[in-house]
């Protein structure tokens, strides 16, 4: 027996098995109508105004600047080296340092990332 599907038949097979995998996503309670949120995707802050900090060394710049950014705090990307070299592309810089590192901060604050590029050596 020879099966023949066409391209367009396996765009609306794959289509369909994409929403029905999507509807049967659990998180964790079944009366829960609300999407689940990781806590990097979560803007953390306390009654006070502030905001959690999380470590984000060794991280790309662009991951570590989203996390932070989402969570109301401003990020500034120094050059680890001390060349003083533009940080222009995000995703070519890891993360070597952070200040603060953790903690709880005003939101709006600034979390300092010192980073060097991916193919720089590693320190």
């Amino acid at each position: 027996m020879k099966l023949s599907i066409t391209r367009a038949g396996l765009v609306v097979t794959l289509a369909a098995a994409a929403a029905l995998l999507a509807g049967c996503s659990d998180s964790g309670s079944g009366d829960d109508s609300s999407p689940a949120e990781t806590t990097a995707d979560a803007q953390v802050t306390t009654d006070s105004g502030s905001v959690e900090v999380i470590d984000q060394t060794h991280l790309l710049l662009g991951t570590a600047q989203e996390t932070l950014e989402a969570r109301g705090l401003k990020v500034e990307a120094t050059d680890a080296t001390g060349q003083g070299r533009t940080v222009d592309d995000p995703t070519a810089w890891v993360v070597v340092s952070q200040d603060p590192t953790s903690g709880t901060v005003d939101a709006g604050s600034t979390v300092v990332l010192t980073v060097r590029k991916t193919d720089d050596p590693a320190s």
